[in-house]
């Protein structure tokens, strides 16, 4: 599994929006810690995952990844968010064959493992790596307002997650 993070330009991790622990926590583009994000209809995030920022670390792993998790968020007149899609958009290096089995958006405390809040759809394609250097792109269509809004309001309380079989 790549790991998460508190400071999203802190490591190469499979958190996202930030490590419950310490790892990469969400960060808009050209931000140095997470913050709320202006009126934006894309807000991203970019992200670098370890699997040292894991929860427990996951030690002599020499695998990262690096990308981005975008908003596309459409509001009303008022601003509210009333529907959007999350890009995830990760390419990923580990030392031999691997295989992706989630990438996700977890809610949690620093220092614990938290629920899913946004999990990505793979394809086949994106699951078996041979080589273990890739690419995976997900659009997740359908995620509520108020999880997207809450995302923005604190996105320090969030993470991503890259799993594979080896490190679920």
């Amino acid at each position: 599994t790549l790991n998460r993070g508190r400071d999203a330009h802190e490591t190469h991790t499979t958190r996202c929006f930030g490590d419950p622990r310490r790892g990469t926590r969400l960060v808009l583009i050209g931000g140095a810690t997470a913050k709320k994000p202006a009126l934006s209809a894309t807000p991203v995030f970019k992200l670098n995952l370890k699997p040292s920022q894991e929860v427990p670390p996951i030690k002599g792993l020499k695998a990262d990844a690096a990308g981005s998790v975008t908003f596309d968020l459409t509001r009303n007149a008022a601003g509210a968010i009333t529907s959007g899609d999350v890009v995830f958009y990760f390419n990923y290096s580990f030392p031999g064959p691997a295989t992706v089995n989630g990438l996700h958006i977890h809610q949690g405390a620093k220092g614990a493992n938290g629920g899913i809040v946004v999990g990505a759809v793979l394809s086949a394609n994106d699951a078996a790596d041979t080589d273990g250097v890739g690419n995976i792109t997900s659009v997740v269509t359908g995620t509520s307002p108020a999880t997207l809004q809450a995302i923005l309001d604190n996105p320090r309380i969030y993470y991503v997650n890259l799993h594979t079989t080896a490190n679920p």
